[in-house]
C-alpha cells in the first residue's frame, strides 16, 4: 500500500550554506589533480596579467609619451600587446581546464549516484516518488558542476586580485611619501567647528 502523499519525505529543494558537505566531492577531484593544479597556475598567470596591464600602461605614459622618443613608445606599446596576449591565452586555459574538470567530477558524481539509485531496494520506490528522484538528482549535480566548473575558479580569481590589488596599493602609497618623512609628519585633517 502506498503511503498518502502528505506523509512523504520532502525533497524539495532548501537553500544550504553547508559548505563542509562540499569536502565530499574532493575525492571525485582526486583524478584530476594534475589538470587542477594546471588551472590553478593559469589563473595565478592571469591574476599577474591583470594587476600588471596597470603597471604597463604607466610605463606607457611614463617612459613612452613622456620621453618624446618613437622606439621607447613601440617598445612599451609591444610589451602591453604581450602582456595583454598572455592575459588572453591564460585565461583560456584556466576556463577551458576549469569547465573540463567540472564536466568530468559532475559525470563521475552522476554515475555513483546512478549505481547507488540502481542498487537500492523496489520497496524505496514504493515510498519515494521517482519523478522527485530524478528532478532533485538532475538539480543537484547541474548546482555541483556550476560551482566546480565556475563559483570557485572566479572566487579564487577574484580573492587574488583583491589581496594582489591591496599589495599594489600598499606599496604604490608608502613609495608616495619621501622616506624622510616619519609618521608624526604626517598631517592628518581634522574637522573643526
Amino acid at each position: 500500500m502506498i503511503p498518502p502523499r502528505d506523509s512523504l519525505p520532502s525533497l524539495a529543494l532548501t537553500p544550504s550554506r553547508d559548505f563542509p558537505a562540499l569536502r565530499r566531492v574532493l575525492p571525485f577531484t582526486l583524478p584530476y589533480r594534475m589538470r587542477m593544479a594546471s588551472a590553478m597556475l593559469a589563473l595565478l598567470v592571469a591574476s599577474a596579467t591583470v594587476l600588471g596591464l596597470g603597471q604597463g600602461l604607466r610605463r606607457l605614459v611614463d617612459d613612452g609619451f613622456k620621453s618624446g622618443d618613437a622606439a621607447t613608445l613601440d617598445r612599451a606599446v609591444l610589451v602591453l600587446i604581450g602582456v595583454v596576449v598572455l592575459l588572453a591565452g591564460s585565461t583560456f586555459f584556466r576556463f577551458y581546464l576549469v569547465s573540463w574538470t567540472g564536466e568530468r567530477v559532475v559525470a563521475d558524481i552522476r554515475r555513483a549516484v546512478f549505481d547507488r539509485v540502481i542498487a537500492l531496494s523496489p520497496a524505496y520506490f514504493e515510498v519515494h516518488r521517482t519523478g522527485d528522484i530524478l528532478s532533485r538528482l538532475t538539480t543537484d549535480t547541474t548546482l555541483l558542476q556550476t560551482v566546480i566548473g565556475s563559483a570557485v575558479s572566479q572566487a579564487l580569481r577574484n580573492a587574488l586580485l583583491l589581496v594582489g590589488g591591496l599589495a599594489m596599493l600598499a606599496v604604490t602609497s608608502i613609495s608616495c611619501f619621501p622616506s624622510h618623512r616619519s609618521h608624526r609628519d604626517v598631517r592628518v585633517p581634522t574637522l573643526s567647528r
